[in-house]
């Protein structure tokens, strides 16, 4: 059994990894104590208390720059947040050493993976905004367009609605999605993720 406490305020407030499961809990601060009693009497409470069974667990992420340790189980994602890197390393390497089955290895994205998603997202955005304003300037000249059976999940008919908005609107939407989009890509560029990674095969036996 190990217990970690901690009292900032955007962590986690007890994180505890005992009789093959792994908790969270953020209960109110006059309540932290009798959670601990509990827990060191294997009697873990339910309220504010969040579990996930060790066999449901298949993968535990430690990213650099990220604020938590990601826990993956039956498709879902739960985080457990540190924001201390000293205790974010400190708890994976304890589920690193003590979980049974783990299979550890060490995640290096390349500069060209990393800028992937942000260049697609890039590449979306002007051709929406360049389709769009193709629509604003027609309206502006004066030409009609109609919405085919007010179908609004149309492309065709999400330009229409998105050169409604005008020109300058327009430039103003798409230029801060772009900006966000830049900054994300020159982010990645600079620093690749990289990530620690726990692969379990939980063992029964």
């Amino acid at each position: 059994m190990k217990i970690w406490r901690s009292d900032e305020n955007n962590d986690d407030k007890i994180i505890a990894f005992m009789n093959q499961m792994i908790y969270k809990a953020n209960p109110p601060i006059n309540e932290i104590e009798d959670y601990l009693f509990d827990l060191k009497t294997q009697n873990p409470p339910t309220k504010h208390f969040f579990g996930i069974p060790l066999h449901y667990v298949s993968e535990i992420n430690l990213q650099e720059g990220k604020k938590y340790i990601e826990v993956v189980f039956r498709g879902n994602r739960e985080h457990l947040r540190i924001g201390n890197e000293r205790d974010r390393n400190e708890i994976f390497d304890y589920f690193k050493h003590n979980i049974p089955g783990t299979a550890y290895s060490k995640v290096k994205e390349s500069k060209k993976d990393s800028v992937m998603k942000p260049v697609i997202a890039m590449g979306v955005i002007i051709i929406a905004f360049l389709s769009s304003l193709y629509v604003a300037l027609g309206m502006k000249e004066g030409k009609k367009y109609e919405v085919n059976g007010h179908d609004y999940h149309g492309l065709d008919n999400i330009f229409l609605a998105l050169g409604s908005l005008g020109i300058e609107n327009l430039s103003l939407i798409f230029g801060t999605l772009f900006l966000i989009a830049s900054l994300s890509f020159i982010k990645k560029y600079k620093k690749p993720m990289v990530k620690d990674t726990l692969l379990i095969r939980y063992q029964t036996n």
